[in-house]
């Protein structure tokens, strides 16, 4: 019988989308990814009984969510909604008692 192996992948430039559609692809059909904060690091929790990711195949989920970024983002632009950009938030005044 094959342990699991759990392990921390930090996830800045890594979308969540693009981990948890390409993990069964780089680390079999068993793979489980969660979001993870490790030490105050946000980013995946990753177990399997696989092989664990290599950096080159960190560096390829970095492109494709950048890819996946961007073409949300243009989704996004053409259906007129704004992601990412500021939305005025009207606060109220205080009252004075």
């Amino acid at each position: 019988m094959v342990g699991q192996n759990s392990y921390f992948v930090p996830g800045f430039g890594i979308s969540r989308a693009v981990m948890q559609n390409d993990i069964h692809y780089y680390c079999g059909p068993d793979a489980i990814v969660r979001p993870y904060t490790y030490q105050g690091r946000d980013g995946f929790l990753v177990t399997t009984t696989g092989p664990a990711l290599t950096q080159a195949q960190i560096d390829d989920l970095k492109i494709s969510s950048r890819e996946y970024e961007e073409k949300q983002s243009r989704i996004a632009d053409e259906s007129s909604v704004f992601v990412n950009k500021p939305i005025p938030v009207h606060h109220r005044g205080r009252r004075s008692t």
